[in-house]
């Protein structure tokens, strides 16, 4: 017998994966550049982080081996914003990266598999296509953020300031213009890791849509013969 937490689950799933889409959204692109125009502190920012990540706690809470880590990657956002940054310079910005590469690998895995399964094509899933682009691009800052916190001048026109991660929103900018391969040029990897993760986010950004599409109109035309 379903329990009242199953029934809840089972009413709220859908709707919360929408609402998890909406919300990153929300971070990259109105939060994200509103904090490296220094609008918004790194602790807000870090804050709405650990917000955002809480449908994802919801959604998968029956899952443990996706829960857990999701719940850590909120406990290390957390962290970060409350951290003493003058006693522990760039500690926090390390714990952010982190968060979010957990956060990233976690969900890309799970959502992907949400997408690409058999079954019939809803508006959920494709919501869901939608999610798992903006966390390829959130996976790829993380990657960014460590190589920019490692190595001076990894990039051009970003540099790491002690206690600041206003690095965020402008590695935020070049993941996107990287995964869209728009290329501005106004931000540019100089460093060998930094170009090779550029050209890998730049391939997965010309193979996804066309991978999408081609496994979406299968997985509808297999629906309609009731394969």
């Amino acid at each position: 017998m379903l329990t009242h937490f199953d029934r809840l689950h089972a009413r709220l799933r859908d709707p919360l994966l929408t609402v998890l889409t909406l919300l990153l959204s929300v971070l990259l692109f109105v939060i994200g550049p509103m904090q490296a125009a220094g609008a918004v502190t790194g602790q807000h920012f870090g804050y709405f982080f650990g917000l955002v990540l809480l449908p994802a706690v919801f959604l998968y809470s029956r899952n443990f081996l996706v829960a857990a880590p999701i719940a850590v990657a909120i406990g290390l956002v957390v962290a970060a914003a409350l951290m003493d940054v003058d006693w522990s310079p760039r500690t926090d910005l390390y714990l952010d990266s982190s968060a979010w590469l957990i956060a990233g690998l976690v969900l890309s895995i799970v959502v992907a598999r949400a997408v690409f399964w058999p079954g019939r094509i809803t508006y959920h899933r494709v919501v869901g296509a939608v999610l798992l682009y903006l966390i390829i691009g959130l996976t790829f800052v993380a990657f960014y953020g460590f190589v920019a916190l490692a190595v001076p001048n990894a990039f051009t026109n970003i540099s790491t300031h002690h206690g600041d991660f206003a690095i965020a929103g402008n590695l935020i900018y070049f993941s996107f213009a990287t995964l869209t391969t728009t290329g501005y040029g106004d931000i540019a990897p100089l460093h060998p890791y930094a170009r090779s993760l550029a050209n890998i986010e730049a391939i997965i950004g010309q193979i996804y849509p066309a991978t999408l599409l081609a496994r979406l109109v299968t997985l509808e035309l297999a629906h309609e013969r009731g394969v």
